[in-house]
Formats: structure tokens, C-alpha cells, sequence
């Protein structure tokens, strides 16, 4: 896991400012999965680490503002490895045998993000710092990723709420489509029992604005666990909506149009795992999220 998160991390390399809030951006809204609570619109590693009991991120109500934030927390996996807490607004694929993780996508966006700000506790173990990294980027016709800036910064003990700052550096003066952030509750080495607080988080841009705080469409998933199908329902109708279903890896299991309000999806060829599922309309992405199919 340290191979991949961190090379990951350092190989991405007058305005008129203003304020845009990430969804969810004091992590007050949450859905419980009953042996995990994971914070609407951001992705956790906990959904691959339910299987085995374990948990990375949680739910505090040690809060800046609001009545929670984010606890993300370095723990030691089944004696095997250490690994951080971590927060992202992109999808992440976990391989359960080597524990390796990749992270893929981002929220749409078309502006140039100048600073990523928030507010953070942290206790870190045998001088260990919390990490930051925010990027933009543009995929292209071929699907090849364009990387327009990246930015990143270490947090260091704090025992009170402290404001944070990332700035972006730009590489090129492209219009990006993507943004995203990765935080982590280590740094290059990773130690069990470091703790990050994280709260009130938001980014500054410097043309335009635009609304980040998108409703996130409802969906109740079940069963899931599940054997044969695994039903997706939602609120009303759409005509321009679509349900596209992912393997571990990342690679595209299957796409289907989801125009009514439920759809029935049979899983009785797929083998046993851990799958993620996007719905997206024609200009965004709805709701994503996992299921065990067993």
C-alpha cells in the first residue's frame, strides 16, 4: 500500500478569488452501513475493510463546525500492515490480498482550483504528519489524463483546530474537467495510531463560480450483501440516467440505462467480491458507492 500512495503523491506535480464548498464539506451528513459510517459524497477504503471488521474513517462529534467531522485514523490491519485513514472525492479500488489501493476519477469540474483550506486536529505517532493532495486534471479523447496542476502539504501535531492551506501549482494553462483531494492520516511512513481530525473543508477558484454542493441523488441498494440480484431505487424517473457497475480493479463489469425507478441487476455470473457501482446522467455523476456480492 505504501508503494502505491505515495509515489502517487509526488509524481502528480493578480486573481479574483472565490470561496467554493466541496460536498458535504463539514462532513455532517453520513450513512451508516451497520458495521461502518462512511460521509455522503466522499469515498473511504472502510467498504473493502468491512469484510474483515476494520475501519479506517469515522464519524466524530469532535467538530470545528457543524456537529461532526472526520476522523481518519492509521491502524495496523490484522497484524499485517498499517494503514492510513483516507478521504477522497474519487473512487478507490481496493485489492483485499496485497491491500494495494489505486484511486481513479475525481468531481467533475471545469474551473481552476487555486487553494484547497480547512481545519484540522492531529496527533501523530513517532513524528508522523498528516498528508494533503489536491489536483486538477483533463482526460482526452483517448482517455489519457492531462495533468493540469497538483499541490500538496503536510499537517503537523495540533491539539486545537487549526486552519490548513494547499495551494496549486499549474503545469499548463489548460481548463481542467476534474478535480480532486486525497487526505491521509500519515505521511511517507505510515504509524498506527496517528489521528487526523478534519473539518469545514473548502476550495478557492479563480475565475467563475461554481456550485459544488450538488443534491446527491437517493439510493437504497439491496440486498447487500447479495447472491443473484441486487435492485437499485431511487425516487422518481429519468430518461437520461445510467448505471455503470466496476470490479475491484477498476475495470467496466457491465452498463445499463436506469430510466425508471428501480432497476434489477442479476449477479449470479459475477464472482464473489467487491464491486462499485456509478449512476450518472448526462452531465454528472449521481451517486456511487459498493456492494458485496457474496
Amino acid at each position: 500500500m505504501k508503494n502505491l500512495i505515495i509515489p502517487f503523491i509526488f509524481i502528480l506535480f493578480t486573481f479574483v478569488s472565490y470561496g467554493q464548498m466541496i460536498p458535504n464539506h463539514e462532513f455532517n451528513n453520513w450513512t451508516s452501513h451497520g458495521s461502518y459510517d462512511d460521509p455522503d459524497e466522499w469515498n473511504t477504503p472502510n467498504p473493502f475493510m468491512a469484510p474483515v471488521n476494520e475501519a479506517t474513517v469515522f464519524k466524530s462529534t469532535d467538530a470545528y463546525s457543524g456537529s461532526f467531522s472526520a476522523r481518519l485514523e492509521t491502524r495496523n490491519l490484522l497484524g499485517f500492515t498499517d494503514a492510513p485513514g483516507l478521504l477522497t472525492l474519487a473512487d478507490i479500488f481496493v485489492d483485499l490480498l496485497t491491500l494495494d489501493y489505486s484511486i481513479s476519477g475525481g468531481l467533475p469540474l471545469n474551473e481552476n482550483v487555486k487553494k484547497l483550506t480547512g481545519m484540522y486536529k492531529y496527533e501523530g505517532v513517532d513524528n508522523d504528519s498528516a498528508t494533503v493532495l489536491i489536483y486538477n486534471f483533463k482526460r482526452d479523447s483517448q482517455g489519457d489524463i492531462d495533468t493540469i496542476g497538483y499541490g500538496f502539504g503536510y499537517l503537523h501535531d495540533a491539539s486545537e483546530w487549526t486552519p490548513f492551506t494547499v495551494e496549486m501549482g499549474y503545469l499548463n494553462s489548460h481548463t481542467p474537467d476534474t478535480f480532486n483531494v486525497i487526505i491521509l492520516s500519515s505521511g511517507q511512513v505510515f504509524h498506527a495510531g496517528s489521528v487526523l481530525l478534519v473539518d469545514s473543508i473548502a476550495i478557492e477558484t479563480n475565475t467563475g463560480i461554481f456550485n459544488l454542493d450538488y443534491d446527491r441523488l437517493k439510493v437504497n441498494i439491496y440486498p447487500n450483501p447479495t447472491t443473484e440480484f441486487v435492485y437499485f431505487e431511487t425516487d422518481g424517473d429519468d430518461n437520461n440516467r445510467s448505471l455503470s457497475i466496476f470490479d475491484i480493479g477498476g475495470k467496466l463489469i457491465s452498463s445499463h440505462e436506469f430510466h425508471t425507478k428501480e432497476i434489477k441487476i442479476s449477479t449470479s455470473n459475477l464472482p464473489e467480491g467487491i464491486y462499485t457501482y456509478q449512476i450518472s446522467n448526462l452531465t454528472s455523476r449521481l451517486n456511487s458507492g459498493t456492494f458485496v456480492k457474496k
